[in-house]
């Protein structure tokens, strides 16, 4: 039950993480079907760093982990930068601007491990520079109470925290969500839209980097063999949208999902081996229950009015 409970905390800390990038970039117009990408460039980029430290630099003190976790997030945001010159500036569709950059995390992370494992490593299936990093928390064992207390479920607490404060309770966050549901009277109250949009995109990569960074840090071989983080980013979209994209509602949607996911990986040391014939069931249930629920939900659910929108100034 340990293992259960302690990776549905894991679990929680990357959904959470997502479904908040999610937030901030509909709450500002934003459609973002990207944030899988952007766990996916979180976790290339730490990968990156991990090897640079550990290799060339010979840091492999687990309290690196804070330095490598900020140049995740600002490597993160150049890509978040570039999901915003499509959107924003360019005004492109904003459904295929993030089917693109899903597209070309894929790619950049093909590269970069294929590279890493064959050419810096000389072989291998999983990245060793981060199997040779201790995970800044009291135990790097993933799946025991005492990884509980780390790094990542500080910063979940603190982001979730600070980001629904923000957003619910501060003139900013007014002037924040208003432009996702009329940006022009956002505009002639005096608030700058695109800025506000650009934000919302710097914030909402950023946030979704962190959320790779411990994916790739704890799932390590996961990571490097599909080149993908179990598609995470996918589930933390259909939480931001049951929760009607209130940061409240989706902690304890996350935690059910987190805890489904969970069981499904590791609930046969729960219920015995004798449910091992039903183990394939067992893991496409969290994926299943996400679609069941999506189709329940979706209907009543009503995003920010003018998400997906190319705001146009001219437009009154």
């Amino acid at each position: 039950m340990e293992l259960v409970i302690g990776y549905a905390i894991f679990f929680f800390c990357i959904l959470m993480l997502g479904t908040i990038s999610g937030i901030f970039s509909e709450r500002a117009g934003i459609v973002n079907i990207a944030i899988n990408g952007f766990m996916i460039f979180g976790a290339t980029i730490y990968a990156i760093s991990s090897v640079i430290f550990t290799d060339f630099l010979k840091i492999t003190s687990m309290w690196s982990q804070i330095a490598l976790t900020v140049i995740t997030v600002l490597g993160t945001m150049l890509f978040g930068l570039l999901f915003g010159l499509a959107t924003v500036k360019l005004k492109s569709d904003q459904t295929i601007s993030g089917f693109a950059i899903n597209i070309l995390a894929l790619g950049v992370v093909s590269v970069v491990v294929l590279y890493i494992t064959s050419r810096h490593q000389g072989g291998g299936t999983t990245i060793d520079s981060i199997l040779k990093r201790r995970e800044l928390a009291w135990s790097s064992e993933v799946g025991s109470f005492k990884n509980i207390i780390s790094l990542k479920t500080f910063l979940v607490i603190i982001i979730a925290f600070g980001s629904w404060f923000a957003l619910r309770k501060t003139r900013w966050g007014l002037r924040f969500r208003s432009v996702g549901e009329n940006p022009q009277a956002a505009d002639v109250a005096g608030i700058n839209v695109n800025r506000v949009k650009w934000q919302a995109l710097l914030i909402a990569s950023a946030v979704a980097g962190i959320a790779g960074s411990f994916f790739a840090q704890n799932e390590v071989t996961i990571f490097a063999n599909t080149k993908d983080i179990k598609g995470f980013g996918f589930i933390a979209l259909a939480i931001m949208i049951t929760s009607r994209w209130r940061i409240s509602l989706s902690v304890v949607i996350s935690l059910f999902f987190s805890f489904l996911l969970s069981f499904s990986e590791y609930g046969l040391n729960v219920l015995g081996n004798e449910l091992a014939l039903y183990k394939d069931l067992l893991t496409i249930l969290p994926y299943l229950v996400t679609l069941i629920i999506m189709v329940a939900s979706s209907r009543n659910s009503a995003g920010p009015a003018a998400a997906g929108i190319p705001y146009d100034k001219s437009k009154r």
